[in-house]
């Protein structure tokens, strides 16, 4: 138990490092899109001008301050128990703000609930990874209430809604499975394959 313990601490640190720089290069990833969006592709669409391009902006500043208040907290070995669940429901948060921003429960940002359960592998935590799972589904749930009963904002069908619920649990089953299989390797108890 020790093994795994001395393991998971190490790995759940390193795991919070690749995960806030796959963060960090996805919003670059997405907010790029989002400036060539407004300035090359579409530069006519006064959807994305104007306010909508200041509320994606503000969320997209405070990701990334967050981001690098992370990175100075890792890289100075700072981490307390809380911060990978505090990043992952902040990354939560986030996801939702963008949702309820850009075009509610019908946006297709809704699949970047995903990765946020998959990165909860990474920390080598099964305790996170429920957290991210059950967190992206209330977090859906809310994106989804928001848009039907405040914004009037069109839904997906229930079968739509029940089938994406479906998706993100079956993330997270796999996401749990891959901490367990991590466990397992390093306590010495891997599958083994009978040779005839």
């Amino acid at each position: 138990m020790n093994r795994w313990a001395d393991l998971q601490r190490v790995e759940s640190w390193a795991g919070e490092i690749r995960a806030n720089f796959i963060r960090m290069a996805a919003l670059l990833a997405f907010y790029g899109y989002h400036l060539a969006n407004v300035y090359l592709l579409s530069p006519d669409d006064p959807s994305i001008q104007g306010s909508f391009h200041a509320k994606v902006t503000a969320v997209v500043i405070l990701w990334a301050f967050a981001s690098m208040v992370l990175h100075f907290c890792l890289t100075r070995r700072f981490v307390p128990p809380a911060l990978k669940f505090v990043s992952t429901l902040f990354d939560l948060t986030l996801v939702s703000m963008l949702l309820i921003v850009w075009g509610g429960p019908t946006s297709p940002l809704s699949i970047l609930y995903f990765p946020v359960i998959a990165s909860a592998s990474l920390r080598l935590s099964l305790r996170l990874v429920w957290v991210a799972t059950l967190g992206s589904m209330a977090a859906w749930a809310l994106v989804l209430g928001h848009a039907k009963f405040f914004a009037n904002l069109p839904v997906p069908t229930r079968t739509a809604q029940i089938l994406f619920g479906l998706g993100l649990g079956a993330m997270g089953l796999i996401a749990g499975q891959v901490v367990r299989q991590s466990r397992r390797l390093a306590q010495g108890y891997p599958v083994s394959v009978e040779e005839k």
